[in-house]
This record gives C-alpha cells, structure tokens and sequence, in this order.
C-alpha cells in the first residue's frame, strides 16, 4: 500500500480537487477513494452515448493488460442495444464483482494514465455507465482468465449513431495514421483506441462471428487440438474450475457439441445463440472475423480513392479482407444465397408434390433480400 503523502500526489496530478485520500483498502490492489456528492452526480453525465460506454470499456480491459479484446453487439428492436464485452486481461477478483460497479474503486494507483480521452483511473468508469444503462453485468471473470460484461442500453435514453457497420477512412501521411471524417460510430473509436493501443488486437462483430473468431484463434495458436472437447456441460464447468489459468475466450474451445456450446455461451457470456448458429460455428460456415488492422484500413482507401489497382481486381466493397460486421437491420443478408435456394428448392418440391391432386405445379419462382424480409414469389401453372 503507498503512504498518503504518494496517494496525494496521484490524486492531484489527476485532478481530483475534493478527495482526500484512501477511504477503504478493498484487498487484491483495490481500494475505494473518497468522493464529493457533486462528483458523484457528475457521474451521470459522463456517459452521453453508446460509442462513451465502449471507450471506458476499452479504457479499463487496457489497464487490466489485455491483448485480445472482443466486443459483440446487436439490437433487440429499435430501440435497445445489446454489447458483449470480453477480454484477456487479468480478471476480477471473486470477492470484488459486486463493488467494481461503486464509485470510486480502482486499481489503478499504480498505473493510472492521461490518455487522448483524458484521465484514467479514478475508478468512476464503471459506476458511471451502470448510471446510465438499462442492465450491466460481469457475467464471469476470474484472476488472471479475463472478463466478460453483458450491457443492455436504452437507445432512448442512451443514443448511438445510426450506422455501426462503416469503418472511417484512414490515410498515411509521413509514416502517421490518421483518422479522416467518418461517423463517430464504434467501428471508429475502435479505429482511434486502436492507433492509441497497436500492440491489442480488437474483434467487433455479431455474437456467433465473435465466437467462432475466438475457436479460431486458438486454432491458429495451435491450441484449440491440444484443450479437451467434452459433451457434458457439467464436464465443461468441472475443468474450467480446476484449470484456472485457462483463459476465457478458449471457453468455446472445449466443445464440439452442440448443446454444450450453446451452453458456453449463455452461461459465460449470457448469449442466446441460435441452433442454426450454433452449428453454423462448429462447422464453421462463415469467415470468422479479422482483428482491427490499421494497414489493412489505409490499403482500402487507397484503393477507393485510386481504383482497382489490378484489372480484374474486386472492387473495394468487397475486399476479402475487409471487417465484415452483420448490419443491425438488414437480417435477411446473413443467408447465404445457397441457403436461400435450398429453402426454396425444398418449397418447390413441396407444392408439386401436394398440387398433383390438384393439377397443379410451380412455373416459376422468384426470391428477394429486402432488409428482415425474404420476400418468395411462387408462379402457379396448371398440368395438362
């Protein structure tokens, strides 16, 4: 524990004008630093929107040294916004879950920084988003496994910009990345922590992608043969207690099974991943997501601006490598074409099965993509 005359000065050199010192050692390097009635009601305006939630969120995983940091989010309607917070970084102590949320609990005595936000590390961050969200929770955590938060925002309360899919441009100027325009989304202050932070990889993207990306890492470190694959979650959650420097995103790694993944996710994580999903992950029929590359960001909008650098070459829209984030309302675009004539092959059949004993079958068909709509066309002739 430092002595208070260092406290004071930590204190000071953040600015914080009405502490005067510990008001309690919380044990596992947290303590609880005194606060006014008006710094605890300035609290509540510190969050202003969705894209400042995820800033501090980021803020603490990077002080908790994380290297991985992945950040699923999706809306329920118009008018929540559901993030997935998960992290490697050193985790929460068991005994403080509940008081990380209290004003004024920090560990950061020793490493509190000033940042291109401002101040870090005066133990408000937390605090102030649970102010100012519907639900917060710390779903799992564990000493030296990482973390995972489950929020659940009311976008009428908390706002957030309309599109979370578009990456901004960024440029190479003299050696220097830099930011140019752009929605103040969360893909682009992600893009800013990341020029901040380039030694953290960041995953953003739908639960199922940012799942199937974490069993795809660890298989890209080799590691995903080498961890057992049970199909009891009984089984899962025995061998997570006794391996406890196991970390948390190679969870999912420990299955194979259906159910039991399903079962990953919900209870460590509080994600309800569909069936469909579930398997699409397992046999992994989508790409799963890239970390945030900044070279790759600048390789784009050279491209953009200057064309195809190759004839034949694919457009930038649809660069292979590019972030690929399932848009919030544009459901009907997760199908893949395949998919769709599958279901419509099994439709066809179907009808000319049951339309015989009416003299009728299918003459044509005709499907359409329209945001959370597939819209099916059937023609219907009659047999001769």
């Amino acid at each position: 524990m430092q002595n208070n005359s260092d406290i004071k000065n930590f204190l000071s050199e953040l600015g914080l004008k009405n502490i005067e010192n510990i008001e309690q050692d919380l044990g596992s390097g947290y303590v609880r630093l005194r606060i006014s009635e008006a710094e605890r009601r300035q609290a509540l305006q510190d969050i202003k929107c969705v894209e400042d939630i995820v800033v501090e969120l980021l803020r603490n995983s990077r002080d908790a040294e994380s290297s991985n940091i992945y950040i699923a989010t999706k809306k329920s309607g118009d008018s929540e916004r559901i993030i997935y917070f998960i992290d490697d970084g050193r985790g929460i102590p068991s005994d403080l879950k509940d008081l990380i949320f209290e004003a004024r609990v920090t560990s950061k005595l020793e490493n509190a920084r000033k940042d291109i936000y401002g101040f870090h590390g005066r133990g408000m961050a937390l605090f102030s988003i649970k102010l100012n969200v519907e639900e917060i929770y710390l779903t799992f955590s564990r000493t030296g496994a990482g973390s995972s938060f489950f929020l659940r925002i009311d976008l009428s309360k908390i706002p957030e910009k309309k599109d979370q899919s578009v990456f901004p441009e960024i440029v190479e100027l003299d050696g220097n990345i830099s930011i140019i325009g752009g929605l103040n989304n969360i893909p682009k202050n992600l893009v800013e922590f990341k020029l901040q932070n380039q030694e953290i990889n960041l995953y953003y993207g739908a639960p199922s992608q940012i799942i199937l990306s974490m069993r795809n890492n660890a298989k890209s470190m080799d590691m995903f043969d080498l961890l057992p694959k049970f199909n009891d979650f009984e089984e899962v959650k025995k061998y997570i207690e006794i391996n406890e420097d196991l970390k948390l995103v190679h969870y999912p790694c420990l299955t194979n099974n259906y159910n039991v993944l399903s079962g990953i996710c919900s209870d460590f994580f509080k994600m309800n991943i569909s069936d469909r999903s579930i398997q699409r992950i397992i046999y992994e029929e989508f790409e799963p997501l890239n970390p945030i590359n900044l070279e790759q960001l600048v390789h784009l909008n050279r491209k953009k601006n200057n064309g195809p650098e190759e004839v034949g070459e694919e457009s930038p829209g649809k660069e292979k490598n590019a972030p690929k984030i399932y848009e919030d309302q544009k459901l009907s675009s997760r199908f893949e074409d395949d998919e769709i004539k599958y279901i419509m092959n099994a439709l066809v059949e179907k009808i000319n099965t049951e339309g015989q004993k009416h003299l009728i079958r299918v003459r044509d068909n005709f499907i359409a993509k329209r945001n959370n709509n597939i819209q099916i066309n059937i023609e219907l002739e009659e047999i001769n």
